[in-house]
C-alpha cells in the first residue's frame, strides 16, 4: 500500500496521466521511478523546446536573444516566425513563466493520515503559464508549443493543460469565466489554437477535479490497463506491465509523430 502525503501538489501532468493510467500515475509520481535514457533526437527537442521558451521569455524581457536564436536554425525559424506572424494579445499586464497555485481542502482517508487528530488536508494545484497577459476586463493565456503540427481544438480543449490553467485563473483572479481565455502558439507552424472559456465549463472543471483528488486521496491499489490498450504502445513503463520492450517490439510505430511534447 503506498500512501501519499497530507499536503501534494498537483499538475496538469499529474491529471493527465491519472485519467490516462493509474498504474503509470503510480510509477511516475508515487514510487518516482527513474525513465528509460532517453534517444538523442529526444533530448534534442526536449532542449530546443526548453531553449525556445528561454527564448521567448527573455525576448518579452527586452533582452537580447540574437546569440541563443542563432545557436540552432530551427530556433532561429521560430523566433522568425514569431515575429511575421504572432497570435493575437490582448493589452495588459504581462507576466512570463507565471506561476499559480490554489489549495484545495479535503478529508484525508484513514490509510492516509497519520492519527485520528490529522483527518484535514489538502492538494496544491500548481500551473506555470507561458506568457499571461491581465488586462482591464479580460485576461489570455498562451502557450508556446514546437510540435511539428498544430493540435486540433477538440484534443487541445479536453487535455487538462486547457482545463486546470483555466479553472486556476478564474479561481485566483476576479474575471469572470467568460472573459478568459487560452491560446496556444505552434512555432512549426506559426498557427494559433484560440479556446474560450464559460461558466459551464468553470463548473464542470471543478466537479471533474474534485472527483479525480477524491480518487487519488482514497486509492489504494492502481490498476494496469486492459492487455491489448493503445495507451500502452509507446509507455515508458510497458515492460514493467508485461507489455513487452517497446524499443525492440513495438505494436505500432505509425503513430509516433502524435507523441505529445514532454511539459514541466
Amino acid at each position: 500500500m503506498i500512501a501519499i502525503p497530507p499536503i501534494t501538489s498537483i499538475s496538469q501532468g499529474h491529471l493527465n496521466i491519472w485519467e490516462i493510467c493509474q498504474r503509470k500515475y503510480q510509477y511516475s509520481f508515487l514510487e518516482e521511478l527513474s525513465l528509460p535514457e532517453a534517444d538523442l533526437q529526444s533530448k534534442e527537442n526536449l532542449l530546443l523546446g526548453s531553449n525556445f521558451h528561454l527564448l521567448m521569455q527573455q525576448k518579452e524581457l527586452g533582452l537580447d536573444v540574437a546569440v541563443l536564436a542563432s545557436s540552432d536554425p530551427k530556433l532561429q525559424s521560430w523566433l522568425s516566425a514569431f515575429d511575421q506572424k504572432p497570435p493575437k494579445m490582448i493589452v495588459g499586464d504581462r507576466l512570463c513563466e507565471h506561476r499559480r497555485t490554489l489549495e484545495m481542502p479535503i478529508e484525508m482517508s484513514l490509510h492516509h493520515s497519520q492519527n485520528s487528530d490529522h483527518g484535514q488536508g489538502y492538494f496544491v494545484l500548481t500551473a506555470i503559464y507561458d506568457f499571461l497577459i491581465l488586462g482591464d476586463r479580460q485576461a489570455q493565456i498562451l502557450d508556446w508549443k514546437t510540435h511539428q503540427v498544430a493540435i486540433a481544438e477538440e484534443k487541445l480543449k479536453t487535455n487538462w493543460q486547457t482545463r486546470l490553467y483555466l479553472y486556476l485563473l478564474a479561481k485566483t483572479t476576479n474575471y469572470a469565466p467568460e472573459h478568459l481565455s487560452m491560446t496556444y502558439w505552434f512555432a512549426n507552424t506559426a498557427e494559433s489554437v484560440i479556446i474560450s472559456y464559460s461558466q459551464e465549463e468553470f463548473i464542470s472543471t471543478e466537479i471533474k477535479l474534485k472527483q479525480i483528488l477524491a480518487e487519488i486521496n482514497q486509492a489504494v491499489n492502481y490498476p494496469k490497463l486492459s492487455l491489448h490498450s493503445s495507451e500502452c504502445n509507446y509507455c515508458e513503463f510497458r515492460d514493467r506491465c508485461d507489455r513487452g520492450d517497446m524499443l525492440t517490439n513495438p505494436v505500432s510505430i505509425s503513430n509516433i509523430a502524435d507523441i505529445p511534447e514532454v511539459t514541466i
